[in-house]
């Protein structure tokens, strides 16, 4: 009966005693960001993960479909249809590799820039309704277990 009535009491306490409940509540607060995140970026065109290629090209210019592909976890023909789409709303530019090639350089244009600028902001925006609920104290808690965990998840350079 005991067993019974502890199984009823909630949530909280079924993921404190079955770990695997928590890869699940990491997947699900990581779906329903990207959720909200879609949803706020609707009204620019844009998408979650449109922002982070604009994002990568930023930090690395020239990238070929299959360095972007391979840098957020896509298949090349996945990424073809996202830098099809950023070039057609001309946030991206594609260009010959100087070296000759079939592969073609993508590049932010000024209106990518901008499109990035404004996708982060409302990414911020975004995180901080996730954070609301938190004091500072626990917000840098939560930042400081997150890191531990994907550290010690992440394989080790040498």
């Amino acid at each position: 009966m005991a067993q019974l009535k502890e199984a009823r009491s909630g949530s909280r306490r079924a993921s404190e005693r079955d770990p695997a409940l928590l890869g699940q509540l990491i997947r699900d607060v990581h779906m329903a960001f990207r959720a909200a995140v879609d949803e706020a970026l609707r009204p620019q065109g844009l998408s979650l993960r449109q922002v982070a290629v604009l994002a990568s090209l930023k930090r690395s210019p020239g990238q070929s479909n299959a360095d972007l592909a391979r840098g957020a976890s896509m298949t090349p023909q996945s990424m073809v249809e996202v830098v099809r789409g950023l070039e057609g709303a001309a946030l991206v530019g594609r260009r010959p590799r100087p070296g000759g090639g079939r592969a073609l350089q993508a590049q932010l244009t000024p209106a990518g820039v901008a499109a990035l600028t404004a996708g982060r902001a409302v990414i911020a925006q975004t995180e901080s309704k996730l954070l609301s609920g938190l004091s500072m104290g626990e917000r840098r808690q939560l930042r400081h277990l997150l890191e531990r965990a994907l550290a010690l998840l992440r394989p080790q350079r040498s």
